[in-house]
């Protein structure tokens, strides 16, 4: 039924309140009984603009584009000034068109057309002028390079995947765009991927670049490993807060297994790995790192202060087998204790189980005393060695008040013994708390 004198019915401002609450398919709806209802419903759905598969789905928004074309065309209109209503717009169009598998449903052309609908669309809404928001992922780093040729990209978030070949002036470019502060970085350095093939070292004016970038949160996701070669990169952000550096195994693997080949040992190499992110030591305040080494890896290692330079940091997410020594493969090469490679200013730590065979299980028994139990029980060394953070807080890691111990993938074997329940008491009294994950299994003897 079509209203004929909205004038009779609630106040503007009512309509307004009630409408805060309706779905998107009730705006749309409500929108075509009369030219109140449809600004009011213009309003809400487009002060918020975001994909079909966004990635925040803690806060619901109720512009959500189902058919990208249709939207294109929806901006391309004139009737609407969608300029001035959008303020937060998000486009996680990287798997826009995926099958039942979670695969890219798009083949030859189809993919063309698509990155050229981004394209087109991203272009049509750098118009804005009172946006505080805008994240774009697209697929390809070509589409974010054909957008800068065009003007200035307002964008706050970026995401994108890198193709076969690509140009580090390309890169450059895009971590010195002004508004950026977030850059999600999909497939450097992989060489294992299909007609791979390294790019050109990084031109020497960019190794003299230094703190020209905005962006402050970086993430480096499905990359190869870490080497001296990509440095610079580190040194172009000015004010870095936070890394997260996500290899993939099977693009690390063989890294690892070709400087085990050539010098039989990779401690130097696994230093290394952490000094490449040393331009960041004085800014960053959360890290996620792994070395990317496979699961059944079962040769040690040797480090030195891995993460102690980094004096600024609150937050670490990194292997287990990387900072502890106990049944670990990673040992110091200073003989001292595993704290040491933690920075004085850590917050908070997460420690990941990601070796599997550095942990062996064995049968509970209720027999064993505590010496015993040290011996032979890999939860109980662990924690004899964790338990040493209670006795040096005050000393070394003043600030630490919380520890959280998580499974990566499936479930590492450990039995967790009664000791090691007094040494999380001790923890826990000394101020800092432990949040356990799956790291251990249920064993079918019970403790006396």
């Amino acid at each position: 039924m079509i209203m004929e004198h909205p004038a009779n019915t609630f106040p503007q401002e009512i309509w307004a309140e009630i409408m805060r609450y309706c779905p998107q398919e009730t705006l749309v709806v409500l929108s075509r009984l009369s030219s109140l209802l449809c600004t009011e419903a213009r309003k809400l759905l487009l002060r918020t603009v975001v994909s079909k598969h966004h990635t925040n789905r803690l806060h619901e928004p109720m512009g959500i584009i189902h058919r990208p074309w249709s939207f294109y065309d929806f901006l391309q209109r004139d009737r609407v000034d969608w300029r001035r209503m959008m303020k937060s717009i998000r486009l996680n169009w990287m798997s826009e068109y995926v099958n039942k598998d979670g695969n890219s449903a798009l083949v030859g052309r189809e993919k063309s057309i698509e990155d050229h609908l981004i394209f087109k669309t991203a272009l049509l809404l750098c118009e804005c002028t009172r946006l505080s928001e805008f994240h774009l992922g697209a697929r390809s780093l070509a589409v974010v390079t054909t957008m800068l040729k065009h003007g200035s990209l307002p964008v706050t978030s970026l995401d994108f995947a890198l193709p076969h070949r690509y140009l580090w002036e390309d890169i450059y470019a895009v971590f010195n765009i002004p508004t950026l502060a977030t850059l999600v970085i999909r497939n450097l350095l992989s060489p294992d991927r299909p007609s791979f093939r390294f790019p050109p070292r990084i031109p020497d004016e960019l190794h003299h670049k230094h703190g020209t970038s905005n962006v402050q949160e970086l993430s480096l996701l499905d990359c190869g490993p870490l080497t001296l070669s990509i440095s610079p990169l580190f040194q172009w952000p000015k004010n870095p807060r936070k890394l997260n550096y996500a290899p993939m195994r099977s693009k690390c693997e063989p890294y690892w297994r070709t400087i085990l080949r050539r010098t039989g040992d990779i401690s130097d190499a696994v230093d290394l790995s952490v000094s490449v992110l040393l331009p960041l030591k004085s800014t960053l305040q959360e890290l996620h790192f792994d070395l990317g080494l496979d699961r059944h890896w079962i040769l040690p290692f040797q480090t030195g202060h891995l993460f102690q330079p980094f004096t600024s940091l609150k937050h670490l997410t990194a292997p287990i087998e990387l900072v502890m020594h106990s049944r670990g493969l990673s040992r110091s090469r200073t003989g001292k204790p595993f704290y040491t490679n933690l920075p004085h200013s850590l917050e908070t730590l997460e420690l990941k189980f990601t070796i599997l065979t550095s942990w062996h299980s064995r049968p509970a028994r209720s027999d064993l005393d505590a010496d015993a139990c040290l011996m032979t029980d890999p939860a109980h060394q662990l924690f004899d060695e964790l338990s040493v953070l209670a006795m040096q807080k005050g000393e070394w890691l003043s600030g630490l008040r919380q520890v959280t111990l998580t499974g990566d993938g499936d479930r590492p074997f450990l039995v967790k013994c009664k000791h090691a329940e007094y040494a999380l008491e001790d923890l826990e009294h000394s101020g800092v708390h432990v949040v356990q994950g799956n790291w251990y299994r249920e064993s079918e003897e019970a403790w006396i």
